[in-house]
């Protein structure tokens, strides 16, 4: 089985202005998720889908930079757009499509979503995390009664994806999307699950990494 790895990215972000590319912890924010991919023997192959060769220099040993539209760059473009096209383009098994965003992914939980495709019956991954509270919709409680509000911990559930996907190649051939028939749901905490796409965003992932660097050299 052939299995590659594909990270989108453009650099002219809309909401943090050259997010892909600002520093933290002393190296650009896209070397992290590479660093972690560049960790995992299971990855036959790993991309960066950009259409700008600037990022170049920004790539570590063992990632090869594939050129794409620059019509994928724009506001209104479709993540599938830049699926089908990276799959149009590179041949493989199975597509693990990671962003640069959620750089606290581990390396163990990747192994962890390739190996639910290639061992067990999943023949896709969504990387979520839990959320377990009060939530209100249009002006009204969603989840929860006013006279009768539970417990956070014994609410039901929600899901949502942190940008994280592994699916076979028949499978996005199939429906044109990041799910097949038996998706693994794989729940991330809270840290590893955490995503930058505003300001606010990244100076809390700075102050995380801070935290972790700490606790790692006491």
């Amino acid at each position: 089985m052939n299995i590659v790895a594909f990270v989108p990215i453009k650099l002219n972000n809309e909401r943090l202005v050259n997010k892909n590319i600002l520093p933290l912890g002393g190296k650009p924010l896209c070397c992290h998720l590479l660093d972690t991919l560049c960790k995992i023997p299971l990855l036959d192959e790993i991309y960066v889908f950009c259409s700008q060769p600037q990022i170049l220099e920004y790539l570590p040993n063992g990632v090869k930079f594939l050129k794409r539209e620059p019509e994928l760059d724009a506001f209104s473009a479709h993540h599938y757009d830049i699926v089908r096209s990276f799959v149009s383009k590179i041949e493989a098994d199975i597509y693990v499509n990671a962003h640069v965003t959620n750089p606290f992914i581990k390396p163990e939980t990747i192994v962890d979503g390739v190996e639910s495709v290639l061992y067990r019956e999943h023949d896709s991954v969504c990387a979520v995390t839990e959320i377990r509270e009060h939530m209100w919709r249009e002006g009204k409680p969603f989840n929860f009664a006013f006279n009768d509000p539970p417990r956070t911990q014994d609410l039901t559930p929600f899901y949502a994806e942190v940008g994280l996907f592994m699916y076979k190649k028949e499978v996005f051939l199939n429906t044109e999307t990041r799910y097949g028939k038996n998706p693994y749901l794989m729940i991330l905490d809270r840290i590893e699950s955490f995503d930058i796409n505003y300001q606010d965003d990244y100076e809390l992932a700075q102050a995380i990494y801070s935290v972790r660097k700490t606790h790692k050299n006491s």
